[in-house]
């Protein structure tokens, strides 16, 4: 008998055997094959599924479709990936992490953000992973893929398998990255000292200044920003043998900011282990190991921009100037602030540990039953403290200051599943039953003291004076019952079906128990007899329904709270401040999706289409309480919302040869948020200017309605809307009616991707696109302030922008006045902007040197590339990014409105030269 040699290849975190292939040197085979088997089999939550048998909604994202970014944020590396998904950057400060938003929006109160889950456990927010790491990414985004995750997973999933080793050869890979960053503020430009000479002695009652004023000045955006640099390297190893199986990296990145003082570091290390003690026995120990660093100095972004270019932060001698009592010079600046001279003294910094640890087995108990564990500890420890110098003018009033926080982040987690798949013939079964558990503690403590002496960091350091200490815990815990079946018969029909019993601590004793259920059907058309058509490889129709659940933010939405925070009498006391609600209960949320897939042409062209349609019963929102009740807060089950919208991708293999090879890929993604009715139909305040009332949009925007300005006198205008229905102007705010005036929901997104490569020469490019909806450009509100702001650098207006000056003029802009009270620049629709945009994502061009090259050089594999990141936007925004995320405070507390673009780090420009190689 022929001896049969294996390929083992790991796909999310099972092995795959391919028969009839030996461990080939040659790259491009083996990056072939490692594509073709991810896209074959895809590992959907808790099971592995063939493609052809796949029920579900999943895009699947190979590492070599995340080599286009050098971000170290993993949540960044999704953007245009997958249709669907809609990543919202957190801004350009180094180590800032996006949000991952899939098929809208589903709740009004609770937690938005996509699930993450790495090797099968389920994480608390975006990991604190290195991309080098990552094998593939899944997308999970309908019931079918996400109810045995339960209330975890109502948001959509973002499935992580990390790397593993291998048998056969070993290779050590290196990879060293050099990058270098350029700030770029978008349309959002500030006047010099002539144009804000010009503006200000255009205000109504605005006192003389002197005309030696009118010249360029200081430029503080130029001496507050760099050209960031960044250090990017990674070294993997990947060996072993049949029984013993290894994957060893270790990463260090280091990025300078594009603002000057803001840096990042991180070291991160990883070892994945595969053992094969017995041949029914599979023990797989994981640890992952980061150290985060980062250092920021106070109110410098801020600052950069509201100086005004008439005050010089240095004198004669080219020394900082103090702005104290002592000084006796000019200075025009509203909050006479130079900042610079702090920045001498003053800084913040935080420090992060992520330690991660699994022990994993698997245990065949028959050929076609196993028991699979996954066990873990996530260990987090952040710290961060802020350091305001006696010496420094924002330290003269305290003496100096020293604040620190601490936090304790603990979470376990444990699922025991038993496994079964069997064939009967034409008729397949597999199944799984599982128990699974998981935890969180979660601990913070603050304080700080004043008058300390200079260079201390440590609060024993003769300290006078002191802040009161403060902190909060919780513990969160949910348990778990699961179970999924799947028939197949004759690799055409397909129907599969899943439940989840969970309980969480979230909830009282009598609503702690939830059920959530999916099913789903699977029907491949081309294996019928009666579909003859060849250029059709694959046609493949799903439709899947379920129901999964939500739980609030907070913990303990359904007690009475109190805070601990009042003394009486040198006793301490309390203040009820949220009032308990036993009949508190889980946000339901029913999907639905129907889905197609074709693959055609010798499987170069492949679509993929889905509609869904989810609706969310029982919304958890907070509301608040006559102030009669003693209490003015509580959660309560109130309202729906509606949520539906379209997916389309599609890739297509325009050139398929030898040397030649290219692919366009293209996805685009609708959807529509509706508010179906709120408590007692009312208006529910979600955040600045964004509200939830029945039958609009869940990102509405709710303020005055601009008019634009009278022709007559230059004075603002808003919208008046009488108790009849009809409408009338005023010039006065506060008269103006509070609407709903516009949505931040996009129209539709997507992006375009391109891959060629010619020989050893290859050239990627993915293009991101955002039409229609809007954003409010609150930078305006202080820099567009028509006079409001006299004291504070301006904007220069957009080119078909306009001020008022005589009667008769159309204008876009009101009459500017001298410490403008009229309100002009209050919330209103005029800062509301379109939101669309086009953006360059990114453009890499590399090559991979021949084998002729690489065997003289005793490497295995050398290519070297060159790539730029964010290189344009095409936009209408007078802003600095049209792409807005979440504040961070927003994604703290759970909130998953967007659509205000507020003091944001502007995304620089990347330019980076690479190098891999691998023995």
């Amino acid at each position: 008998m022929k001896k049969q040699t294996y390929l083992f290849r790991k796909v999310g975190p099972f092995f795959i055997a391919v028969p009839g292939l030996l461990y080939s040197q040659n790259t491009k085979e083996k990056d072939s094959l490692k594509s073709k088997q991810i896209e074959d089999i895809v590992v959907i939550g808790y099971k592995t599924q063939k493609r052809s048998s796949l029920t579900a909604a999943v895009s699947v994202i190979s590492d070599k479709k995340l080599k286009d970014s050098n971000t170290p944020d993993v949540a960044g590396l999704l953007q245009g990936k997958a249709a669907g998904a809609q990543i919202l950057p957190g801004g350009g400060s180094p180590g800032s992490t996006a949000s991952v938003k899939i098929r809208g929006t589903s709740t009004i109160n609770g937690p938005s953000q996509a699930l993450w889950v790495v090797d099968g456990v389920m994480m608390n927010g975006v990991p604190n992973l290195d991309p080098n790491q990552i094998e593939s990414i899944n997308i999970l985004k309908d019931a079918t893929s996400t109810a045995l995750y339960g209330s975890r997973g109502a948001n959509g999933i973002v499935q992580v398998f990390t790397k593993a080793g291998i048998s056969g050869k070993s290779s050590l890979t290196i990879s060293l990255n050099n990058s270098f960053n350029t700030f770029s503020n978008g349309r959002f430009k500030l006047m010099d000292g002539t144009q804000l000479y010009d503006y200000f002695t255009s205000l109504k009652n605005a006192p003389t200044i002197p005309g030696e004023l009118r010249n360029p000045g200081y430029n503080w955006l130029k001496d507050g920003t760099q050209t960031g640099a960044v250090q990017n390297y990674t070294i993997d190893f990947r060996g072993g043998s049949e029984n013993s199986k290894t994957y060893i990296s270790g990463n260090y990145y280091d990025e300078s900011g594009t603002v000057k003082n803001y840096d990042y570091n991180r070291l991160s290390f990883r070892i994945n282990h595969e053992q094969t003690v017995k041949p029914w026995l599979i023990l797989k120990p994981k640890l992952s190991l980061s150290y985060t660093a980062k250092k920021d100095r106070q109110g410098s972004l801020e600052q950069m921009y509201l100086n005004m270019p008439w005050d010089n932060p240095r004198d004669q001698n080219g020394d900082l100037i103090r702005l104290d009592d002592a000084y006796t010079g000019k200075w025009y600046g509203r909050d006479y602030s130079n900042y610079l001279y702090d920045l001498q003294w003053n800084y913040g910094k935080s420090n992060q540990l992520d330690l991660i640890g699994n022990f994993d087995a698997e245990i065949k108990l028959t050929d076609y039953l196993k028991f699979v564990t996954t066990n873990n500890i996530t260990y987090k420890n952040y710290d961060d403290m802020y350091y305001t110098d006696p010496r420094s003018i924002s330290g003269n009033s305290n003496k100096g200051g020293l604040a620190e926080s601490y936090v304790k982040d603990v979470s376990k987690f444990f699922n025991h599943m038993l496994r079964f798949d069997k064939d009967f013939g034409v008729h397949n079964v597999n199944a799984l039953a599982a128990y699974e558990y998981t935890d969180r503690m979660y601990k913070i403590s603050k304080a700080g003291v004043y008058a300390i002496v200079p260079g201390s960091e440590i609060f024993d350091n003769g300290a006078i004076t002191g802040q009161k200490p403060s902190g909060k815990k919780y513990d969160r815990a949910f348990n778990a019952f699961l179970f999924n079946a799947e028939y197949v018969y004759d690799k055409k029909y397909f129907v599969q079906g899943s439940l989840r019993s969970e309980s969480s601590s979230a909830f009282g004793t009598s609503k702690k128990n939830g059920l959530f259920y999916s099913y789903s059907l699977g029907w491949n058309i081309h294996k019928e007899n009666f579909f003859q058509v060849k250029q059709i490889n694959e046609w493949k129709l799903r439709a899947s329904r379920g129901l999964v659940g939500n739980t609030p933010s907070p913990n303990y939405g359904w007690q009475d709270l109190y805070a601990l925070t009042q003394v009486y009498n040198g006793q301490i006391g309390a203040t009820w401040n949220q009032l308990g609600n036993k009949d508190l209960t889980w946000e339901s949320i029913y999907q639905n999706n129907i889905g197609t897939d074709i693959r055609a042409f010798n499987n170069r062209l492949s679509i993929n289409v889905d509609y869904f349609n989810n609706k969310t019963r029982n919304l958890l929102v907070l509301v608040t309480l006559p102030s009669l009740t003693g209490v003015d807060r509580q959660y309560l089950n109130v309202g729906d919302v509606k949520n539906e919208g379209w997916e389309f991708n599609f890739n297509y293999a325009l050139i398929k040869s030898q040397s030649v090879n290219w692919d366009v890929g293209f996805n685009v993604s609708t959807y529509k948020n509706r508010v179906l009715s709120t408590r007692n139909n009312s208006t529910q305040l979600l955040s600045n200017n964004q509200v939830a009332i029945a039958g609009n949009d869940v990102t509405s925007f709710y303020m005055r309605k601009w008019m634009g300005v009278n022709p007559d006198n230059g004075s603002a205008q808003w919208e008046v809307v009488n108790a009849d229905g009809s409408k009338s102007i005023t010039s006065n705010y506060n008269q103006a009616t509070l609407q709903i005036v516009g949505a931040a929901t996009p129209d539709y997104y997507g992006s375009f991707t391109t891959n060629l490569s010619i020989n050893n020469f290859y050239l990627n490019a993915n293009v991101y696109f955002s039409q229609g909806g809007q954003i409010y450009n609150s930078y305006r509100e202080l820099f567009d302030s028509d006079g409001a702001y006299p004291y504070y650098n301006q904007m220069v207006l957009k080119n078909d922008w306009n001020r008022w000056e005589k009667p008769g003029d159309v204008a876009t802009h009101p009459l500017p006045i001298f410490n403008n009270n009229t309100l002009t620049n209050k919330p209103s629709s005029r800062y509301l902007e379109d939101a669309s945009y086009v953006k360059l994502r990114s453009l890499r061009l590399g090559y991979n040197f021949p084998q002729s090259l690489t065997e003289k050089l005793h490497v295995r594999s050398l290519s070297i590339y060159v790539m730029g990141e964010n290189l344009f936007t095409i936009t209408k925004f007078s802003g600095v990014d049209p792409e807005v995320g979440p504040s961070d405070a927003d994604k703290r507390d759970g909130n998953p409105y967007s659509g205000n673009a507020g003091a944001i780090y502007p995304i620089p420009r990347r330019f980076s030269l690479g190098l891999n190689f691998s023995f």
